[in-house]
């Protein structure tokens, strides 16, 4: 017997080993006789592709995905590959996406990803400084739609977030300005104003956004809870991070939170963690629902 080779009860072994192993594997797509995935590596852009069922759908940084946006789309039909900076090229290969989507930001990795699909840069983009976030948020949701042949679910999508944007205008009472924060520490916090998701759903249901300084590409500022006092007659609203730190909700016994005047009054709000801070139409509404069912019931 040459030395290279197996005995056949070993060989026999060996392959039963293989094929049992290769059983446990997931089935790609392609494989499994279901079409292409879309590959991006941007979760605004995932988010959009999911709502318009352009499934199966590669992304990066898949586990971080489902905790940012409260496990909405753990059911989806996802492919993980890898970090959303260093994606996975080989696995990428191997799937054979029949379109690869990049944020304007990630252009570069489109030189990585030549002769695996045809990749576009998409414009317009979200969270490059416009002053009507959610006219962009359309644009985007109807170009992406386009680009993976789903343009009439992406004019559903929009017509519908908009209706139930009125739907919701509707129901509500005036409301004071409204301060929204994400609690980083006791001493510090990210408040949202322009430029932010948060401030253009308040500006689309009537709401005032009560933060007026300056914001980055994402519409936040991160400032020390002190400075916030410089601002009157507010209404203080609170979203749980992906990783609540546990004070959101003992605000009344937290530092110098317990003295901000909306924390005084008892009329504070903290809303559950479950939209993407840099989220598109899915992540907007149910923003919306939260706030507007957090306003109606603020002692549930």
């Amino acid at each position: 017997m040459p030395r290279f080779m197996l005995p056949p009860t070993r060989r026999c072994w060996l392959s039963a080993l293989c094929l049992a192993w290769l059983s446990l594997l997931p089935i790609q797509p392609a494989a499994a006789g279901g079409s292409a995935p879309v590959a991006t590596f941007d979760w605004a852009t995932a988010e959009t592709l999911l709502a318009l069922e352009a499934s199966p759908v590669a992304m990066g940084s898949l586990q971080a995905f489902h905790t940012w946006t409260g496990n909405r789309y753990a059911q989806a039909d996802i492919i993980d590959v890898g970090v959303q900076s260093l994606p996975n090229v080989e696995l990428l290969s191997h799937i054979e996406p029949r379109w690869i989507l990049l944020p304007p930001r990630q252009a570069h990795l489109g030189v990585k990803m030549e002769g695996i699909a045809p990749t576009t840069v998409l414009r317009p983009y979200p969270y490059a400084g416009e002053q009507d976030l959610l006219a962009t948020l359309d644009a985007f949701t109807l170009e992406t739609g386009k680009l993976v042949g789903r343009e009439r679910e992406a004019r559903r999508l929009i017509a519908e977030t908009d209706a139930h944007f009125t739907a919701l205008k509707e129901t509500l009472d005036p409301q004071p300005p409204l301060l929204v924060v994400q609690l980083q520490d006791e001493r510090h916090a990210r408040v949202y104003g322009e430029h932010s998701l948060f401030a253009a759903v308040l500006e689309r249901l009537g709401l005032q956004s009560a933060w007026q300084g300056a914001t980055n590409a994402w519409g936040y500022s991160l400032v020390g809870v002190d400075e916030l006092f410089a601002i009157d007659n507010v209404r203080l609203v609170v979203i749980q991070g992906a990783y609540p730190s546990g004070f959101e909700t003992r605000l009344a016994r937290s530092g110098m939170w317990q003295y901000l005047p909306s924390v005084r009054r008892g009329d504070e709000l903290v809303l559950p963690a479950g939209f993407w801070i840099a989220g598109t139409l899915p992540s907007a509404r149910r923003f919306a629902d939260a706030l507007v069912q957090a306003l109606e019931n603020p002692d549930a």
